[in-house]
């Protein structure tokens, strides 16, 4: 990971003065003639459901916008503002990210927690900055409910973050309770709870990234670990050119009766001088089948990067 800590530094003065512009670019809306326009006039029909699309290219003054204000399941994604809750509580002095914290054995999402081999007998400890880490890199939902559990519950986390700045973003319901909830899949769909938009997902994006949001070390920290994120491979990273990066998180929900809960992929592409682009696309209930939901991921970011958005 050292190497990924060594680039962050490098960009971050750089960051500061992108950053310090965007806020004067226009707000351009896409209707969805547009959308369609600027996807390909069948891209968005294929997925065979609902898309959200929030694009801010702040090197070439430029966004694309397309359902940015409609609330979707976040899914996994919610493992972003959840780690950036955590980390504003530390800045606050609320806690240490070298706190541990014990981790048992009957607290085991049984969806996805690649922590349940780390867990010696009956419970271990791992520090929040582990559990930050398996929760972004890996999608670890045990490792996610530790520290909702550690921030005070759900309500903390969305409280946090709304008094930080950022609105849109809910987060109500830990991976134990929301996972199960999600098999009903017409309700889920039209749930308001542990729901972002695409543009309050990527004005989330663009404060961390500016470092007006989190002090320095909890900025390098949620960065270092979204670049190393492994999740999504065909998604938003497929569509890149070789020499640009990718900070992101995914998420990923069931199929169930023939539709999808959600499949998406929100993050930072940065290119070899140092451009930059904040993209967040979420689904809800589509149809088509996974490769086909991430091939439109990977042609939005191939897109975006392109300036053809």
């Amino acid at each position: 990971m050292a190497p990924v800590r060594k680039q962050l530094i490098a960009l971050s003065a750089g960051t500061l003065i992108m950053t310090s512009f965007v806020l004067t670019v226009p707000v351009v809306f896409a209707s969805t003639d547009q959308a369609k326009n600027g996807l390909g006039d069948t891209e968005l029909a294929k997925v065979q459901g609902e898309v959200g699309i929030a694009v801010v290219d702040v090197t070439r003054n430029k966004r694309f916008f397309f359902n940015q204000d409609k609330p979707f399941p976040m899914q996994s994604v919610c493992k972003l503002p959840i780690a950036v809750a955590i980390l504003l509580l530390a800045d606050a002095g609320k806690l240490s990210v070298h706190e541990k914290l014990t981790v048992r054995k009957t607290e085991v999402d049984q969806n996805h927690s690649p922590i349940k081999e780390a867990i010696q007998g009956r419970q271990s400890e791992f520090t929040i900055r582990n559990l930050i880490t398996r929760a972004i890199c890996d999608s670890d939902n045990t490792a996610c409910d530790a520290l909702i559990r550690r921030a005070g519950g759900a309500n903390v986390v969305t409280r946090t973050i709304t008094d930080a700045g950022i609105g849109g973003i809910r987060v109500d319901r830990p991976e134990r309770t929301l996972q199960p909830d999600s098999l009903q899949i017409a309700t889920y769909l039209e749930d308001p709870r542990d729901t972002a938009a695409p543009k309050a997902v990527v004005d989330l994006l663009q404060k961390i990234y500016s470092g007006s949001l989190l002090s320095k070390e909890s900025r390098a920290l949620i960065l270092e670990d979204l670049f190393n994120c492994q999740t999504g491979s065909n998604r938003l990273k497929a569509g890149l050119p070789p020499e640009w990066r990718l900070a992101h998180k995914t998420g990923t929900g069931r199929d169930v009766s023939g539709r999808n809960t959600a499949t998406n992929d929100v993050g930072i592409i940065v290119g070899p001088g140092g451009e930059t682009i904040f993209i967040a696309v979420l689904t809800k209930g589509l149809r088509a089948k996974i490769e086909v939901r991430e091939a439109l991921m990977a042609q939005i970011a191939t897109r975006a990067v392109a300036g053809e958005l």
